[in-house]
């Protein structure tokens, strides 16, 4: 579980480009100087350090630093972890930094881009009124989409929601890939699940799981792929509250990626409210709603 601002050891060269608490993001690749994403979240900039540029060789040091990291601490920590790990790249948990790390023949070089929570707001923290705020006590009988571009802080909103749900005394889960949500110690989180060590994991057999451990509320991070959609689509027709995090410039996108995955008719009934989510904060709310009304002309 990670916990924000906590992880193990890593390679000086590493944890001296994440001394600075406002940086989000480093961006490290072979033959460039590094770059880092920092500053608040409603005033993020991207700025190029002045120091030498890391070799291919010197990149891959560090991951394999924090290999021995993790090797060290995997069985100690429950957030030390591979998420990850195919010909070419591969995601690693590490506390709360998540690393991925590409390098040839999927890349044209080594890279590593290591990301991190910059801050961990309270629900209480967005200053919601009272209409929204009586509609996030009800999404244990809802299902609703967190949406925004990336780095918006939509799941940062989600874990917000959930660290509330879990306080008020709901039993709650989650289903990510990576698992980087920053949760309480009771709340499970979830990978795909895999029939067997030699095939990959599916979000589809994760949900036949949580159907057997009957939470309350379900967080699914990230509804991205259309076998995304239907698995937040069958877990709502099947009576759990969803809450799932997905890409979007805008909420009304939100709803336009997720018709054709699921059948028109029923969507309502899958989708209740859209939380669209901009530098941070709450911008946008749009909820549906099922109207059925006589066809014009008729008596």
């Amino acid at each position: 579980m990670a916990k924000f601002g906590d992880h193990p050891s890593i390679p000086d060269a590493l944890e001296n480009l994440l001394s600075d608490l406002t940086v989000s993001t480093v961006f490290m690749k072979a033959d460039c100087p590094p770059r880092v994403k920092r500053g608040h979240i409603t005033e993020l900039e991207v700025v190029e350090l002045e120091m030498e540029a890391f070799s291919s060789s010197a990149i891959e040091e560090i991951s394999q630093g924090l290999e021995i990291t993790l090797e060290q601490n995997s069985d100690t920590r429950s957030d030390c972890f591979v998420e990850i790990d195919r010909h070419g790249c591969k995601v690693m948990q590490i506390g709360d930094l998540r690393v991925t790390i590409s390098w040839p023949p999927f890349s044209d070089g080594w890279e590593m881009i290591v990301v991190r929570p910059v801050a961990q707001p309270d629900l209480d923290d967005y200053n919601l009124d009272e209409n929204l705020l009586k509609l996030i006590a009800d999404l244990q009988n809802q299902g609703t989409l967190v949406s925004g571009m990336p780095g918006s802080g939509k799941s940062t909103l989600a874990s917000a929601i959930a660290r509330w749900l879990d306080g008020e005394g709901a039993v709650v889960k989650t289903m990510e890939s990576p698992r980087d949500l920053q949760l309480p110690q009771r709340v499970t989180q979830y990978a795909p699940l895999a029939e067997d060590e030699h095939s990959r994991g599916s979000m589809e057999l994760t949900a036949d799981i949580l159907f057997l451990a009957r939470p309350d509320f379900i967080v699914y991070d990230e509804v991205r792929k259309t076998k995304d959609f239907e698995v937040f689509g069958d877990c709502r027709l099947a009576g759990l509250g969803l809450l799932g995090v997905t890409h979007s410039a805008s909420a009304l996108e939100a709803i336009q990626r997720m018709i054709g995955r699921v059948e028109l008719g029923i969507l309502a009934q899958i989708l209740t409210t859209v939380i669209h989510v901009e530098k941070g904060k709450i911008g946008e709310v749009l909820q549906l709603e099922m109207a059925v009304k006589a066809p014009s002309g008729m008596q």
